[in-house]
């Protein structure tokens, strides 16, 4: 299923995606990361190594090196080896990097990195306080109104039974998006902007991008930014409230509370007619800044006994947000799909 964290991201690529190769590469210009962590720029020896997701580290000793090994998630670079500005599915470059409260961030570009180093809090994500567990009360309530969502969609049998789902649309920032799902678990995403298209294609035994007619290998970070991503697609979202790990409460009279593993939302849901008419959450907005993103549903029409959103209007704390923006050319509901879609070229 689109686990790992799909959101709507329609793939929407509001981001640049910058992909690199899967094999390991040596990354801080060759520097012992422990030594870097202390303030101290040491060169690492090929003698001393350790090969952690697409990165081999060098150790200045054999010391160093048990060091980390001990506890690689405080030495190694942060975030998947993500820009720390603009985060997942932007990779950094691992020579072009800084460490702030003894973690080591890398960087898309110098710009990505001036302003991070600037102002390091707009960026990096803070965990979320501990919230009261929600009442027996507030469980049900929720249950509720998820069900009355599902029914407003089109009935829970339509939304489970669901075999594909392709949707055209047109971003507020004049980038049109292509999106084909071909459930339980292959993806298609064309990014179309003006003389540049991006493919982004999920399968369970590949994922990868097209850019230029060339296609590379995706990181497991761009992978699992798409999964999470596509849970703002409404549909997907109320599909995945039969597993295990969804979780969701009221937190008033229409607001409920959703979070999956790395994932969470608040839906509004019109009580009366059980329309999803909003979404809030934390996210990246302009420059890759971290702030509360609201995505609005309107204009919903009937397709194939689905009811469906055409319109979304998006804010970024509180100032309109035309990547997220959209309107909805065209969309079919288990439509023929071509194998080859998923293919690499």
């Amino acid at each position: 299923m689109f686990t790992r964290r799909f959101c709507s991201l329609l793939v929407v690529l509001v981001l640049p995606f910058i992909v690199h190769a899967q094999e390991a590469v040596i990354p801080l210009e060759g520097l012992d990361p422990v030594m870097l962590v202390q303030g101290k720029e040491v060169q690492g020896d090929v003698k001393y190594k350790v090969t952690r997701g697409r990165f081999q580290y060098l150790f200045a000793n054999a010391e160093n090196k048990a060091t980390f090994e001990k506890e690689p998630s405080r030495y190694e670079i942060q975030l998947d080896g993500s820009c720390a500005r603009m985060g997942a599915p932007t990779t950094g470059n691992p020579d072009l990097y800084f460490v702030h409260n003894g973690r080591i961030y890398i960087f898309g570009s110098e710009e990505c990195q001036t302003l991070f180093k600037a102002a390091p809090e707009k960026y990096l994500e803070v965990p979320a306080a501990p919230k009261s567990p929600p009442t027996a009360e507030m469980l049900k309530r929720g249950q509720e109104l998820i069900a009355k969502a599902v029914e407003a969609l089109g009935g829970g049998s339509k939304v489970d039974q669901l075999a594909s789902f392709q949707k055209t649309d047109l971003k507020g920032n004049q980038v049109k998006n292509i999106l084909t799902l071909a459930f339980p678990d292959s993806l298609r995403q064309e990014t179309v902007r003006q003389n540049f298209t991006l493919v982004s294609v999920i399968t369970p035994s590949d994922s990868f991008v097209v850019v230029n007619n060339g296609a590379r290998p995706m990181p497991e970070a761009g992978r699992a930014a798409i999964n999470k991503e596509l849970y703002h697609e409404v549909i997907v979202l109320l599909r995945a409230r039969m597993r295990s790990d969804f979780k969701a409460w009221a937190t008033g009279n229409s607001d409920v509370d959703v979070e999956l593993p790395e994932f969470a939302t608040t839906l509004g849901i019109d009580p009366a007619t059980g329309r999803v008419i909003s979404q809030t959450y934390k996210g990246r907005g302009p420059g890759g800044a971290l702030g509360q993103i609201v995505i609005n549903y309107s204009d919903y029409r009937s397709v194939d006994g689905l009811s469906l959103p055409f319109k979304t209007t998006a804010t970024f704390d509180g100032q309109p947000f035309p990547p997220l923006t959209a309107t909805i050319e065209v969309i079919k509901i288990n439509g023929e799909i071509d194998p080859s879609n998923f293919k690499k070229p």
